[in-house]
């Protein structure tokens, strides 16, 4: 179907944006809370214990395991997985655990922030288009702060994951820092894309003074 209303171009693809924007960080921050909940109500091994996930590679990962399935027995490497770790309360640094749980709090905080400053961002742009100082202030808003969110999400597992790294040898398994979440490239992308109409506004600003 062919959209001729440039409004109603603009309100669908503000949507579209909105979307892109929310859904993913709301799903790692769901996922983890989910994580985070399932992993504190689950027995343990008979001791005080502090559940931290971290992600970890198999030193067996060159060789080739099998598994049975519904068209037979297939092949496959495991190279990397999450764990949950339920570290004995002796163990585990209070430095580092306060340390990651202030930063997991602020994220999830600014997360809200985001949400809150999504929302904006796109009714500004509905009512104004994103040719605008204003549209393009909250678009600059959305962007940072969407890049400082993953920054402090990061930061809640590769402290504990530097730390523990350290102190604890697992049996055929190492730490390894969490892989980097595609949302670091779309705050990025959004960031280089204000920057550039935020170039073309003032060039058409120039022009119009010109005239």
């Amino acid at each position: 179907m062919n959209i001729k209303n440039p409004q109603l171009k603009i309100q669908i693809l503000a949507g579209i944006i909105a979307i892109l924007l929310v859904v993913p960080i709301m799903y790692d921050m769901v996922y983890g809370f989910v994580l985070g909940f399932n992993s504190a109500s689950a027995e343990t091994v008979g001791y005080e214990a502090y559940p931290t996930g971290f992600e970890v590679i198999p030193t067996d990962s060159e060789f080739v395991n099998s598994v049975n399935t519904n068209v037979g027995t297939l092949g496959f490497t495991d190279f990397k997985r999450e764990l949950v770790l339920f570290l004995p309360a002796q163990h585990t640094s209070p430095a580092v655990n306060i340390i990651s749980t202030i930063t997991s709090v602020a994220a999830v905080l600014l997360t809200i922030y985001y949400i809150i400053a999504v929302f904006k961002m796109i009714s500004t742009v509905m009512r104004q288009g994103i040719m605008s100082q204003a549209a393009l202030g909250r678009l600059r808003k959305v962007s940072y702060t969407m890049l400082a969110v993953y920054i402090l999400f990061t930061l809640s597992s590769c402290i504990p994951t530097w730390y523990y790294s350290k102190h604890i040898l697992l049996d055929g398994y190492t730490l390894a820092y969490p892989r980097i979440s595609e949302g670091f490239v779309i705050a990025f992308i959004f960031i280089l894309l204000t920057e550039i109409l935020n170039i073309a506004l003032r060039l058409k600003e120039e022009q119009d003074l010109t005239i």
